[in-house]
């Protein structure tokens, strides 16, 4: 077992770290989304754009791009390690050498991703008032329609009711509504705390280690 799982911890360890890489990714789109001026929810710090060849206004989001694309690399580097074990006779083979270049590639670009994206979201310009203003009635439509249901109407009969009245949604609360929101993973209840906590454990435990493999001089 233990010779026959080389190559494949890499793998293992590189399939881990595209998960992540899938994340930074779709959050990279989402933010160059809607960072646009059509939606204008977010400001990208400026030091971490670059200009236009020829529009002098423009802010082009080259980071968050660049990111999106590392995650297509550390994808391919983990097919790529998976291809050499496919065909390989069981033992040691010289082929095994050829798995720790994109090995030590995918985790490096692993971890600048998850750098640069903590940089950027540290920096990232959060505009209130465009985020307030896209808070249309359709989007209290289904709290409404439970609201009317905990108070004993039929779904069927709250359904049709929210769409009747869907306009008057309009004069909620953003904030308040969003409050409301407490039941697990809810934007109101999305219980970092227990990452963060579990997180804590990891660096303790990980601190521990250290001291117990430290030389003692």
């Amino acid at each position: 077992a233990a010779n026959n799982s080389r190559g494949k911890t890499e793998s293992v360890i590189l399939d881990a770290v595209e998960q992540v890489m899938l994340t930074l990714s779709r959050l990279a789109q989402d933010v160059i989304l809607f960072s646009l001026p059509e939606f204008g929810y977010f400001t990208l710090p400026e030091e971490l754009c670059a200009g236009s060849s020829i529009m002098p206004q423009k802010r082009n989001p080259d980071l968050l791009e660049l990111v999106r694309a590392k995650a297509a690399a550390v994808s391919a580097r983990g097919l790529q390690v998976k291809s050499i074990l496919r065909a390989m006779p069981s033992g040691y083979n010289r082929d095994l050498q050829e798995t720790k270049g994109p090995f030590i590639e995918g985790c490096a670009l692993g971890l600048m991703s998850v750098r640069v994206m903590d940089v950027l979201m540290s920096r990232l310009a959060v505009n209130e008032d465009r985020l307030l203003a896209g808070f249309r009635p359709e989007i209290y439509a289904t709290d409404r329609a439970l609201e009317l249901v905990a108070d004993g109407v039929p779904f069927r009969d709250a359904y049709r009711r929210v769409a009747a009245e869907l306009p008057a949604l309009q004069q909620r609360d953003p904030r308040e509504a969003i409050a409301r929101m407490k039941h697990t993973g809810a934007p109101g209840n999305l219980r970092l705390d227990v990452p963060r906590g579990r997180l804590a454990e990891l660096r303790g435990l990980n601190e521990r280690r250290r001291q117990q493999v430290e030389p003692r001089l």
